[in-house]
């Protein structure tokens, strides 16, 4: 009896009588099993199509203040963007960029990379390390490789924040650094000298600042060190950019000192004196002028 005083209707759905399709089964389970006993074959097949481990790598130029590598610098900053000064700083950078799609692999190879970075900047002077900013980048890369030249277009995300111990120690705001940017690679290599060049774009800018900038840079690696061992080799590295919301004031960066590689010479450590004079890289002080000198040491992976 219902609620309503009216008689419950009747159940109008009954189970199902049929028995368990015990063929369909038997060919699903033997369908499953060949799919795990071929993603083996299909993972070896892919394998140098994905994850490409003997594409070559994308790196930044050894004397660029990005870094494709985990990177600890202690600088001294005798030309100090932020209110800090002239002091002692560190700057713990990690990055790194992977193949990660072999589009081809003829005589012109043609390699997706994807990659990131990030840079965070501390004051050694300040008894708590403060914090003075970080910088992040995400990045894809399309890579292409003919000979001795060397093509790479680059599309990255790029933004900026202030530390939160700066910002409450000096009672500054963060600048809304933030910006979609398109790039252009072209790379040249004759012996052991790699130059190489870049044009870039900000299509989409936060602050809407002079969006083109330009850079130049020479590497040299020369040959293995008597008494070092066959594989410590000596570089010499300079990189000089510029940037259109500067008025393409011209900044310098150098890097000297010892790379240990290993046989294929991709994964490396490497012990550098590096030299900065001009507009910040940390993007927060976008429009100061710094200088530093300092060394660090350098893991390729």
């Amino acid at each position: 009896m219902g609620l309503t005083g009216e008689q419950p209707a009747p159940e109008k759905l009954s189970p199902v009588r049929r028995r368990y399709n015990r063929p369909a089964a038997r060919a699903a389970g033997w369908g499953i099993l060949a799919a795990l006993t071929l993603v083996p074959v299909a993972a070896a097949k892919a394998q140098s199509v994905l994850f490409p481990d003997g594409a070559a790598r994308f790196e930044f130029p050894l004397a660029s203040p990005r870094a494709s590598a985990m990177v600890g610098r202690i600088i001294h900053v005798s030309r100090g963007e932020s209110r800090f000064g002239a002091e002692w700083e560190a700057e713990p950078a990690l990055g790194e960029v992977w193949p990660l799609l072999a589009i081809s692999s003829g005589r012109v190879p043609v390699t997706l990379h994807l990659g990131s970075e990030v840079y965070g900047r501390f004051s050694l002077s300040d008894k708590s390390s403060a914090l003075i900013s970080s910088d992040w980048h995400v990045n894809a890369i399309l890579t292409a490789d003919l000979r001795r030249w060397h093509l790479a277009l680059e599309g990255y995300h790029e933004s900026s924040h202030l530390g939160d111990e700066y910002a409450e120690r000096f009672t500054v705001q963060r600048v809304n650094w933030s910006r979609e940017i398109l790039g252009l690679w072209l790379g040249y290599t004759v012996g052991a000298v790699q130059l190489r060049g870049n044009a870039s774009w900000a299509a989409i800018d936060a602050l809407n600042r002079g969006r083109g900038s330009a850079a130049l840079a020479a590497e040299w690696r020369g040959r293995a060190l008597r008494g070092l061992g066959p594989r410590v080799r000596p570089v010499l590295a300079g990189f000089a950019n510029a940037e259109g919301y500067t008025g393409w004031d011209v900044t310098w960066s150098a890097r000297a000192g010892l790379r240990l590689a290993d046989p294929d010479g991709r994964r490396a450590m490497a012990f550098l004196l590096n030299f900065l004079d001009g507009r910040s890289p940390q993007r927060q002080f976008y429009l100061s002028r710094t200088r530093y000198l300092g060394v660090e040491v350098r893991f390729d992976l």
